[in-house]
Formats: structure tokens, sequence, C-alpha cells
């Protein structure tokens, strides 16, 4: 069972336990009610249950026996820092940079670990949300909507020995609500600055064996230009807007008491208005659809001892860029580029208890995905048309020793099998030990992963410009691991803790020259990124907590020893809740990030140049005017800060938003 932190706590993360608790009153049995007379209106002292994740073992696991680091973000603290897009709710996670260039909407990269932006898995409700069809294989992360998310889990390290490729960095995992009880609905608006309007709602319950939850959420902004000024004297910055409308369903039902079905979908459209790089283009835009699917059965055997879960899922992403003459760039290069990549999963997993000491997590997982790509180019270049698949199959375990509340310990294997390069085995080890009289926390884990080539490395040619995919590319494959303590202080009122990590990634897929105006990739890269998560936690009273993270990144190209772009050597974050009177929660959150290299793409050879250090404040409020109506508004980028981030592309300004949600 998941228990949920206290709404004024931040972020759970894996090195410290809940401060929230779900609280089970047990009813006196019989016998004992035969041998004394019950008091009146007295309870048996409830029993606490710790706080579980589920990613990070692939089985819901008590936190304080996860050995990998884990940060667990929950529905209520969604809602109280009103947080919109998974680009929001991950920006203060510990040992993640996320650059987006511009506003709402576009282009984003998220780095866990100083790891490369393709090398974190990201997951809704068991399916891979990468996308075949991108350059990299990610995902766009401004594009998912968080209004029906119950939890953001997010793993950092190295996880493909339980999940397979793209795990060099970590796994994000996004769990959506789970209907139960009587018809719920909510609804909520807000409006703010850049004429942005956020709406969302939904429905969630439960009928007999029949429980279902469905919502909406929308977003629609005027933006603003991402082009930095500097970059455009004479010419008059025009406003790059977005729009999104997403659906999204979970649907269960309980065939019989061991035995369920549930049914996850997901529907999102979206249009986006950008610039090129150092350059506005009023009319360069692109529309995207995408589509998710899953069915899955759990089944319980053996008392409960023995759980499967067979899943089938399927992700379809369509994105179309259109670009359009104009008195500022003339006749573009490519005025109409068409991309779709789907993605067919089917997965079992058994979670198997041997004995109370001992569990197993075993399955096998295959996928198939596609690339199906048109892009017409003026000039008298001809269009450039591909169709390509690939597919692999994998399996995988992992087993659990803890002989004692003080004692974890993990192994586990993984061999996967791909059509293109062949086979991929990757291995992991963790532990925990706690000494409970101190509250101190040791751990430990260490492990490999991989990151196979996308389709677009594989097999996307654009003669245009000289280049040529290479369909013999290896994978991508790193070792690394972590050790870590954790002290809790004054009675879980103060927590500390630090962890050291380290990765070295090899066969790297870098571009090289394959002869005059010509260049291709090949695996000739190296990079070791290593660094030091700490945290200190402070709850001096019920009505306030301040958490203050820090991260320390080394990231570096080992080739070239240089630093790897757009990787913050420092990062701070602070986050603050108050909660001053009954029905008022006030927050703050400051970031810093310390200065940080990035390519300049106006010049050639593109030389490395650095981009000054920032920091940025944002403030919320919310107030509970009655049991089912909450006013709220917040503040973002109070100091008005402008930067890049990354080269090129600005930042938001200060900006307000205010709205209301309804509860029913």
């Amino acid at each position: 069972m998941t228990c949920e932190p206290h709404p004024s706590r931040g972020p759970v993360h894996h090195s410290i336990t809940s401060a929230g608790a779900i609280a089970v009153a047990l009813a006196a049995s019989p016998a004992l009610a035969q041998q004394a007379p019950p008091l009146p209106q007295q309870a048996q002292p409830p029993i606490v249950l710790p706080e579980t994740v589920v990613t990070a073992d692939r089985t819901p696991v008590p936190v304080d026996l996860v050995s990998a680091s884990v940060t667990v973000i929950t529905a209520q603290e969604i809602e109280q820092r009103q947080y919109r897009t998974l680009n929001d709710a991950l920006r203060a996670v510990p040992g993640t940079t996320v650059v987006q260039s511009g506003g709402p909407g576009k282009s984003t990269s998220v780095f866990l670990r100083g790891t490369n932006a393709n090398h974190t898995l990201v997951m809704i409700d068991g399916v891979r949300a990468g996308d075949p069809s991108q350059v990299n294989g990610a995902p766009n992360f401004a594009h998912f909507l968080l209004d029906n998310v119950d939890r953001i889990e997010v793993v950092r390290g190295p996880m493909s020995t339980l999940y397979g490729s793209d795990a060099i960095g970590g796994v994000i995992n996004l769990i959506t609500r789970k209907g139960s009880g009587p018809l719920k609905a909510t609804a909520f608006g807000e409006f703010g600055s850049f004429d942005t309007f956020n709406t969302g709602g939904g429905v969630q319950g439960a009928e007999g064996r029949f429980n279902y939850n469905l919502a909406m959420q929308a977003t629609t902004t005027r933006g603003f230009s991402a082009v930095p000024q500097r970059f455009t004297v004479g010419i008059k910055n025009e406003d790059d807007g977005y729009w999104n409308v997403g659906f999204n369903g979970r649907f269960g039902f309980d065939v019989s008491d061991n035995f369920q079905l549930s049914l996850f979908s997901r529907y999102d459209w979206s249009r986006t208005q950008y610039d090129a790089f150092l350059s506005e283009d009023p009319n360069l835009r692109e529309h995207a659809r995408q589509i998710s699917q899953r069915l899955q059965a759990d089944w319980q055997l053996l008392d409960g001892r023995w759980k499967q879960t067979f899943g089938l899922s399927f992700l379809q992403v369509n994105r179309r860029d259109l670009d359009g003459e104009d008195a500022i760039n003339g006749t573009p290069f490519s005025p109409d580029s068409r991309n779709r990549g789907r993605r067919w999963q089917l997965d079992w997993k058994n979670d198997f208890r041997l004995s109370d000491e001992v569990g197993l997590v075993f399955g096998i997982d295959a996928e198939r995905i596609s690339l199906h790509a048109r892009s017409q180019f003026n000039f008298g270049f001809p269009p450039n048309n591909v169709d390509k698949s690939t597919g692999s199959v994998g399996g995988y375990l992992n087993a659990r020793w803890t002989p004692n509340e003080a004692l974890s310990l993990t192994a586990g294997g993984r061999v996967e099998h791909h059509d293109d390069f062949g086979t991929a085995a990757t291995f992991r080890v963790g532990g925990t030990y706690a000494f409970k009289e101190s509250g101190t926390r040791l751990h430990a884990a260490f492990g490999t992963a991989f990151k196979a080539p996308s389709l677009d490395q594989l097999f996307l040619d654009f003669p245009a410009f000289g280049f040529l995919a290479n369909p013999n590319l290896k994978p991508e494959r790193s070792i690394g691991g972590e050790i870590g303590v954790d002290q809790s202080l004054w009675g879980d009122r103060a927590k500390i803790g630090a962890t050291l990590f380290r990765n070295d990634i090899r066969d790297l897929i870098t571009s090289v020259g394959c002869g005059v105006g010509c260049s291709t990739l090949a695996n000739v890269g190296k990079a070791r990124t290593q660094g030091v998560e700490a945290f200190v936690e402070l709850k001096p009273w019920d009505t306030f907590s301040l958490r203050v993270d820090y991260t320390y990144t080394d990231a570096r190209d080992r080739t070239s020893h240089e630093p790897l772009v757009r990787r913050p050597r420092h990062a701070i974050d602070v986050a603050a809740s108050w909660t001053p009177l009954p029905g008022w929660i006030w927050g703050a959150e400051l970031t810093h990030r310390s200065g940080r290299t990035d390519r300049d793409f106006s010049q050639f050879p593109s030389p490395i140049t650095h981009l000054e250090a920032y920091r940025t404040l944002r403030f919320t409020m919310s107030y509970d005017i009655t049991n089912g109506v909450r006013v709220f508004g917040r503040v973002e980028n109070v100091f008005n800060k402008n930067y890049d981030d990354p080269l090129g592309f600005q930042a938001p300004r200060v900006g307000a938003y205010g709205g209301v949600r309804l509860s029913l």
C-alpha cells in the first residue's frame, strides 16, 4: 500500500521516510471482548505503513529498503505546487537538469546525473513513452500534462537490468489515479500572463467490480519569442503560441478476487509555434498527435505469493512540421516534414515470494518500433522518404533477500536481443543497511546499462546535407554506481543525507566524417559523469517544512576532456511550505544553476561557449474557501531573470497566474 506524505511536505526521496502514512484501525477480536468489557470510544493503536515505491524494483518495496536513489512526487504536491507539465515537476528533482528551448510546448531535454537526454526511460502507466520518430528516440517532456497523475517516481542510476534500453541515467515513471469509492468530480481553471489559460476536470469512482477515472486537461497561451533580443536587432519579435488538449482514462474490472483487467488510454493533440536557432520565423510550426493504449491483466496465485502481470501496449506519435515563405527568412529549405513513430510492446512480469525473506521478480519484454518519415525540400532537392522498423526481446531476473528489518540485498541480470545489433547483457546489485537506534541508513548500488540506437540514427539519411545514417551502429553502454548515507535527527524533525555517484559511458554515438562533404554516425564517443547529491530537510513545526537539495555534477567528454554541454556543475534547490492558518498553504521554490557550457551553432565550426549562472524564485498560494472550493495563485520567475537555457533560446520572464478548483 502506498502512503502519501503530509500536504505541507516536499517531494519524498528514497533516502528519507515519508512524513505521510495511512492509519489502519484494528477492531478488537471477539475473544478479547469476552475477557474484558470494551472501553467506550476506544480504538486500537494505529499501524503505520511505510512509504513504498514501485519503479526501482518493478514491485512495491518500502522506501527504506530501496538501494537506488528515488524521488516521489505525489498528486497532492502536484496540485499544491501547481505543476502543470512534467517539465515543472522535474526541475527541482535532485540530479536532474531540464533544458527547454523557449516557452510552453517547446522542445525539452532532461539530463539525469549528467547523462544524455536520450539516456532516460520515460513510462506512463507501463507504456514506454519514447518517440520512435525523434532523432534520439526521446519524448518531448513539454507535452505531458499532469492534472490526472497520481504520482511521479524518478529513479536515478543505471536501470537497464529491469527495463532494457534507454535507462542509462534512470527511469521516470508517471502513474495515473485509480478510481475508488463513490462518484467524485473535479474541475479547475486558471488564467495568467502571456494570455495563458489552463483548464481541466474529471470524474472517478467505482461501482461494484468496476472502477473508472476519466479526465481532460487543456492549455493555451499566446507565448513569447524564444529568440533573445540581442540576436534580433532591427527585427520585430513575434510571439510563439501553443495549445494542447489531452484526454486520459483508466478503467478496471475485477473479474474475480484474484484476477483484474485494466485499460489505460491517452490522447493528446498539440500545436506549437517555434523559432529557428537565433532567427525569428513567424510561420514555423508543429502539429503533433499522440495515442497511447495499454491493456493489462493482473493475476494472483498461491494466496497472493505469486502475482503475474500481462500487458499489451501501443503508442503512436504523429508530428508534422510546416514552414512557409516570410519576409525574414525568404523561401524555407524544408516546407513540409512528416514523421510517425509506432511502438508495440508486450510484457509479462512475475512477482514471486519464495518466503518472507526472499522474493523474485522475473519476466519477458518484447517490442516492435517503426519509423515513417516524409520530408519535402525546395531548391531542387529530392524528397526524403523512409519506412523502417526493428524489434527486440529480453528477459530479466531480480532477487531480493531481506533477512531482517535492517538489511536488504538485491541482485539481478538481463539478456536482450535486438534485431540490428544482436545481444546485450546487463546486471545490477544493491543493498541497504539501517542502524535503527541511531537513525542512520547506508545504501549502495552498482550496475550496467545500454541504449539502443534510434531508428533515425540507423536508417534516416539526409543527402541534401551530405549526411548518411549508419545501420551498423552498436548500443551505447555504461557502468556505474552510487553509495550514500542518510541520517534522521530529533525524532525525524531533521534529516540529512549525501550520495556519491559515477557513470562511465562508452560507444557513444557521435558524428564523424566519411569523406569530402559527407558525415555519418559511429560509436566512438566516451564520457564520464560523477558527482554528489546532498540534502537537508527540516520540519521544526507541523505547519512548516524546508528542504534544501544540492547537486554537484562533473560531466566530461573523455576524448576531448571538455565538459559536456548544458550540464550545470552546481545546482541548488530550496523548497519551503507553510500552513499559517487552516486552509492556507504558502510555498516558495528557489532555484540556482551555475554557469555551464553550450555550443554556438551560429558559427562554424561550432565553438563551445559559456552561459552565465541564473537564479529563479517561485511563489505559490492556495486557500480552501469551503471543503470543495479552492482558490490558488502563483508567480513564476519573481526576479524577472533574463537568461538563455539553452543558448539562443530565452526562458520565460516574470509571470503571474491564478484560478479556482472545484471538487464534488
